[in-house]
């Protein structure tokens, strides 16, 4: 999955750091990340000394996110990113970060912009309306009219593999750009467990009853600012398929020894398939 970096490790302890030159930046535009073009075409995240030619002095803007092998790493936010792109930064599509070197590059990537959401989504406080500032003690923003703490939003996802016998339930979304086959996912609600809420989703979606909740795994999945928490589950009564059009175009059981090959590894999707997956 996206998040093993294995012997890589992204350390999550918050530091009231200023990034010094080796350091390397994140900066998003567009859900787009800036990256460095090297003189041999391959592409690398940028370091502070990339930047310095550009912007002048950015340590005062630049916010620290977390470290990878001791490496911090940083942000720069878009306020501060009017004339960056230049012959050898390019913004390209987050995806791209799968084919580069350091391997622990996707998720990293992926976690950073995260916290930029979360970052550009809080610039005011949602209480007085006073503008938010950056904590210096944890990962956190303050404000100071009213004494305001906002930390930052991770949304519990459930994701539930329904079986039956030899069979998988499988899904498609409706009105979304992913076209493959997949596995019933939805946000838990307020006052609601885990295990109800992938009882729910799966009725909601498609009329299917399930029983026998096994917890499979989880991970972190910074595109939809979530933490995915994985279920096995099997069929509890009929297995007629009513399936919700508002949230899907199809749904159908599927040979567990025939399953779509469609999804790449990054995703615990395709780690619950495999495990499930018949050969």
């Amino acid at each position: 999955m996206i998040q093993d970096i294995f012997p890589h490790r992204l350390e999550h302890t918050f530091l009231n750091l200023s990034p010094l030159s080796d350091d390397y930046i994140f900066s998003f535009q567009n859900e787009k990340v800036l990256l460095k073009i090297c003189a041999n075409e391959n592409l690398k995240i940028p370091t502070l000394s990339d930047f310095q030619c550009l912007c002048g002095d950015i340590k005062s803007s630049a916010v620290f996110l977390f470290c990878v092998d001791k490496t911090p790493i940083y942000l720069l936010q878009a306020q501060n990113m009017i004339t960056l792109e230049q012959q050898c930064l390019r913004y390209f599509p987050i995806q791209v970060l799968n084919r580069i070197l350091p391997k622990w590059s996707y998720f990293a990537g992926i976690t950073a912009l995260h916290l930029m959401h979360w970052y550009e989504r809080n610039i005011y406080c949602g209480k007085c309306g006073d503008l938010l500032e950056n904590s210096r003690k944890e990962r956190a923003l303050l404000c100071q009219n009213c004494g305001n703490i906002v930390y930052p939003h991770i949304a519990p996802v459930v994701m539930v593999a329904v079986v039956n016998e030899d069979k998988l339930l499988m899904t498609k979304y409706a009105n979304r750009d992913i076209s493959q086959w997949v596995i019933i996912s939805g946000f838990a609600e307020i006052g609601e467990t885990l295990e109800e809420a992938a009882k729910r989703e799966v009725f909601e979606e498609t009329g299917i009853n399930i029983k026998d909740l096994k917890y499979f795994g989880s991970q972190p999945w910074g595109f939809s600012d979530s933490v995915i928490v994985g279920y096995i589950a099997s069929l509890d009564g009929s297995d007629e398929i009513h399936i919700d059009k508002k949230e899907l175009s199809e749904a159908a059981w599927h040979l567990r020894s025939d399953l779509p090959k469609e999804l790449t590894d990054i995703s615990i999707t395709y780690e619950m398939i495999e495990a499930l997956r018949i050969r």
